[in-house]
């Protein structure tokens, strides 16, 4: 999907209007009478911490043309944008021999969950270029506002992760997370951009993302929690990360360290430690892997596992994304990579 409108909510209403032309599944099933009723009392619950998350105003246009495009009422959009933002995951970023940036994204969720939306959704790249803001592509769901992965046209890309086991802390005022990572696409133009926006915007939900420059050739992990943001630099050519802070400073805010993340992580190491990884090819082969099992309890044991609902590779250098077409969890396993090709 090519949106290049000329403000957020023409953004948005020509995402609506899109959607209702290819009679969107998930867009469908949100207009649905009985769903409606779920919503708005769902709505009435999760009002008050809705009240408590930031959404900056560009955002919340972009939703009110959505809204007026599709039909959807506005606050059912925005129950459904902030009632879970950030996905479990596994992630990784580097540099091959020829300095180009790839990255691997596998996107978990709950098994049901995961099922629902392979049934309900089909793999959306959208690509979207405003006035006065970089231009950027990701891989997204219909009807939501922000990004939790993708690249822009001045060689930033990131993949985020949520981040569990954690000492609940709650910061009214905080930044929508997707809204967060969606202002670094359209506003980051080096590493020292990253840290900014970052210390600026605290996140309301905790989260852990990998974040490259392909014109600075450096990655930086940046562990963001409702109190601090804290950014790793990092003096290696490749970084991963699972659902667990990874320095010994924000691992403070841990209640425990999931089993199945910290499975992910050795996984990762390994399939680093034992092949020098180069390729798209290469990348896909770890998105598959589940040595652990494909089974789920809180979190996944392997890094392709029964809530990977999508599954991609960012060839940001070459600008392209291959993204597995699967209709059944993991999609690793059960699909074919499409490629996409995109001039930023």
């Amino acid at each position: 999907m090519d949106l290049h409108e000329k403000d957020h909510y023409a953004t948005g209403y020509a995402m609506g209007k899109l959607f209702i032309e290819t009679e969107n599944g998930f867009i469908a099933f949100l207009k649905n009478p009985f769903i409606k009723v779920i919503l708005s009392i769902l709505f009435v619950f999760k009002k008050r911490r809705m009240a408590e998350i930031r959404v900056p105003k560009q955002y919340t246009e972009e939703l009110r043309g959505l809204s007026d495009a599709t039909g959807i009422a506005y606050h059912h959009l925005l129950l459904v944008n902030l009632i879970y933002e950030i996905r479990g995951c596994s992630g990784f970023m580097f540099f091959n021999k020829n300095n180009e940036l790839i990255v691997g994204h596998n996107t978990d969720t709950g098994t049901i969950l995961a099922r629902f939306l392979l049934k309900q959704t089909r793999p959306l790249v959208i690509n979207v270029s405003l006035p006065n803001k970089n231009t950027f592509v990701h891989v997204s769901l219909p009807g939501f506002f922000g990004a939790i992965n993708g690249f822009n046209d001045k060689g930033i890309a990131l993949s985020s992760h949520d981040v569990g086991g954690l000492r609940s802390k709650v910061v009214p005022g905080n930044i929508s997370a997707s809204c967060l990572l969606r202002m670094i696409l359209e506003e980051a133009k080096d590493l020292g951009d990253i840290g900014k926006i970052t210390h600026e915007n605290l996140s309301y939900t905790p989260g852990i993302y990998l974040i490259a420059s392909d014109r600075e050739k450096r990655v930086v992990i940046v562990e963001l929690h409702p109190s601090e943001a804290n950014i790793v630099v990092l003096n290696q050519k490749f970084a991963f990360v699972a659902n667990h802070y990874m320095s010994s400073h924000m691992q403070k805010y841990h209640r425990d360290i999931k089993k199945g993340s910290l499975q992910r992580i050795e996984c990762l190491k390994e399939c680093f430690s034992t092949v020098h990884v180069e390729t798209v090819e290469q990348a896909i082969t770890i998105l598959q892997d589940h040595r652990n099992g494909t089974q789920r309890d809180t979190t996944g044991h392997s890094i392709a596992n029964e809530g990977t609902f999508q599954s991609f590779v960012l060839a940001v250098t070459n600008q392209k994304i291959f993204i597995s077409n699967g209709r059944k969890t993991p999609v690793p396993l059960h699909g074919t990579y499409i490629r996409n090709k995109f001039i930023l």
